[in-house]
């Protein structure tokens, strides 16, 4: 493709494709080798195989004898980052802007293909190369010791592209697939208040630790707070003559909310005395503060907020009910503290670079060090005490947790204890300025999912600093997408497995609390690819090809009827390192391959064909070793190809468990079969062989390969397997 370019009274053009750049190829390396002290050095071949691929742009001037080149750049694209190899325009045309030329082109064709940002290494001793990447706005992510040679020092420049990803218009586009309405007064949930909480503020009152801990998750910016006319009215009925009120002047600081039409109003109140007193409706024996309770979730209700906040017993006890119903929540404050012995972080993973990356939970302890990275990056500190510093005095309000690298800390994520209805929102910070920082994003990303897997279906909203490109990156490949503001990104998490057993109850759910609503039966199977019909949050009707609204649903497995499904051996110590599947913690550090939330199965050649894309496996923890003889975990594959074992690099062997010492122990083929799989789940009841026996699958001759299943095996396995009894 040729991009004209006027200038002055000159005629530039920009060149893209093999058949308009191949006669220029001679004049690009000899310029490039002219220039190769700002530059570096690519053997000829190397522009050639760019070239045949579409990676390098020429740039030419067109006059009336011919064409003539003025300057070329090279570039790899690595989905959702491309890398610059190489820019160049000749020293008689500088000063004319084609540089930046050259690099808008780039820009915008990247931008169009949906790429998140773009990535230039430069020597830090050339000064005016500096200079000018800095103007076209491409910051300094980190900095890097170049080749022993010349001992240079590397500065890693980044820029963010303008990309739908970042910036999508409003409603259902490539930016927003699923239609989500993302401003400001959706993200963050608002609640009605009850008196009694209110009241539970007192230092001596029993539930004061609860009713504290809330107010502090709203100082926090985790949800906001909200008061009903009704509670004026209230207090006015139960006040003494003379004597001043002090909750009175309290509730003034609050917004307030009234009953609206009176009619509207009235049927509703019947329907939720209903629900909540039902012999006192039914006997017509309501008190004065049981219709004034019902006042309060009546106002939730007709003003769509997210719900109320109360400890009274009979509300609380109609719950489920009135969230099923008027899809609010009724919840006590309690819901806004971690109770018990909830999981905390704590974990270790290996790394390529042979260094150890911990995974631990954040304490009063470690604040400073927190403070100290997030004012590193640029927050303010307003910004920093409204929410990403969430430790309560009285109990957590929050998950906080932090990855470490020989004592220094490399990333941040605080998230509040409440999920529900509303969005999630979810605070993250990397420094980017760390060679750990791509693998303490991931670190932090899947420790996260898998956090919130356990809470079911969830809105999100992703919040970070300034140039944290890695957290773009790598978000974007779970599923995140754009809210239209700078600095966040959000998505929908389904967080289980649908069957057509589970399907109207996953359905049910997330529908209440994301407001997306999937058919109301499952669809039977045809093909990875085929249209699922959704209704989105603002209104309106779409179809999402089934593999696309997996990822921007993950972690989520559609298992719909007739849909292919494989079980495959593995043994005991690579289930674990691979799949996370040990029902017990390890003292261990974690392989590379839990880094990644697409890992890759290696087996025998013969294996091929039974992982199609979008393929349901499951994966069967043999006996050896010691192993369960069970079903442990599930997943999806995403691609599947044969690959020579010489030509398996620690590279390439990265997002497994195997190294090229170890690939023997699945067989001594000089071929394997590479399985890119995603969406794990672990089963929380592993299904054993007594079961595989049972229902046609569990042969001695059947679990020594991949085999298929049948669509009623797989529904036997999977109602097993989630489903206890």
């Amino acid at each position: 493709m040729t991009t004209p370019i006027v200038a002055s009274k000159n005629r530039y053009e920009i060149l893209s494709l093999y058949s308009e750049v191949a006669p220029f190829l001679e004049q690009v390396v000899r310029s490039a080798d002219a220039h190769r002290n700002a530059l570096g050095f690519f053997a000829e071949n190397v522009f050639y195989d760019f070239a045949v691929r579409d990676r390098l742009l020429v740039m030419v001037e067109s006059s009336p004898t011919g064409r003539q080149y003025v300057g070329h750049l090279l570039f790899r694209p690595q989905p959702p980052r491309a890398h610059v190899m190489q820019m160049l325009t000749l020293p008689e045309f500088k000063r004319r802007g084609l540089a930046s030329q050259l690099l808008d082109h780039l820009r915008a064709q990247l931008t169009q293909n949906g790429f998140i940002s773009i990535y230039a290494r430069v020597a830090e001793d050339l000064v005016e190369s500096n200079e000018f990447w800095h103007k076209q706005g491409f910051y300094v992510q980190r900095v890097e010791k170049g080749g022993a040679t010349r001992k240079r020092q590397i500065h890693v420049r980044c820029h963010e592209l303008a990309s739908p990803q970042l910036f999508p218009t409003s409603g259902i586009d490539a930016g927003n697939p699923l239609g989500l309405i993302t401003s400001p007064v959706d993200v963050v949930p608002l609640y009605l208040l009850d008196l009694n909480v209110l009241f539970d503020v007192a230092p001596r009152r029993p539930r004061h630790a609860e009713a504290a801990s809330l107010f502090q998750a709203e100082r926090s910016n985790f949800c906001r707070l909200a008061i009903s006319s009704e509670i004026r009215e209230e207090l006015q009925r139960t006040a003494h003559v003379g004597r001043t009120d002090p909750m009175a002047a309290y509730i003034s600081l609050y917004p307030s909310f009234p009953l609206l039409d009176v009619k509207e109003g009235a049927t509703l109140l019947d329907e939720l005395a209903a629900l909540i007193f039902p012999d006192r409706f039914k006997n017509g024996l309501l008190t004065a503060n049981d219709r004034s309770d019902l006042r309060h979730v009546a106002t939730a209700i007709q003003h769509e907020l997210a719900g109320l906040i109360t400890n009274d017993e009979a509300i609380l006890s109609a719950s489920h009910a009135i969230q099923k119903r008027y899809s609010i929540e009724i919840v006590s404050p309690s819901a806004f503290r971690i109770e018990g012995d909830a999981p905390s972080a704590n974990a270790a993973f290996e790394t390529r670079q042979d260094v150890t990356l911990a995974l631990q939970e954040v304490g009063k302890s470690d604040e400073t060090a927190v403070l100290g990275l997030l004012s590193k990056l640029s927050l303010s500190g307003s910004s920093i005490a409204a929410g990403w510093i969430p430790i309560d005095p009285q109990g957590r309000i929050a998950t906080c947790c932090a990855v470490w690298q020989d004592g220094g800390l490399v990333g941040y994520a605080t998230w509040a204890a409440k999920g529900g209805v509303g969005a999630l929102t979810i605070r993250i910070a990397v420094d980017e300025t760390s060679p750990y920082s791509l693998n303490a994003t991931r670190i932090l990303l899947i420790y996260m999912l898998e956090n919130l897997t356990i809470q079911g279906s969830q809105s999100i909203r992703l919040e970070f600093p300034p140039n944290q490109s890695h957290v773009r990156e790598l978000a974007a490949s779970f599923g995140f997408h754009s809210t239209g503001h700078h600095g966040s990104l959000t998505k929908l998490v389904l967080g289980s497995v649908l069957t057509s057993a589970t399907w109207q109850v996953g359905q049910a759910e997330l529908a209440t609390k994301c407001g997306l609503k999937l058919p109301t039966a499952a669809p039977t199977y045809r093909n990875v690819d085929q249209p699922i019909q959704v209704l989105t949050p603002n209104g309106n009707q779409t179809h999402v090809q089934l593999d696309m609204l997996e990822t921007l649903l993950s972690p989520a497995l559609l298992c719909l009827p007739g849909r292919p499904a494989v079980l495959t051996p593995i043994h005991n110590k690579f289930a674990d390192e691979l799949l996370g599947s040990s029902p017990q913690g390890s003292l261990l550090p974690r392989a590379s391959a839990s880094l990644f939330q697409d890992r890759h199965y290696l087996s025998g050649p013969n294996t091929l064909r039974h992982f199609k894309r979008g393929t349901i496996i499951l994966f069967y923890e043999s006996t050896k070793h010691g192993g369960r003889a069970a079903v442990v975990s599930i997943g999806r594959v995403r691609e599947a190809y044969l690959r020579a074992t010489d030509l398996l690099d620690s590279d390439g062997l990265e997002h497994s468990v195997l190294t090229t010492d170890t690939l023997d122990k699945i067989g001594k083929s000089k071929m394997k079969t590479v399985t890119i799989f995603d969406n794990i789940f672990t089963l929380p009841y592993p299904v054993p062989l007594t079961t595989l026996k049972r229902i046609g699958c569990g042969a001695a001759t059947q679990l020594i390969t991949t085999r298929a299943l049948t669509d009623a095996q797989l529904r036997e396995i999977l109602t097993e397997a989630f489903v206890r009894g």
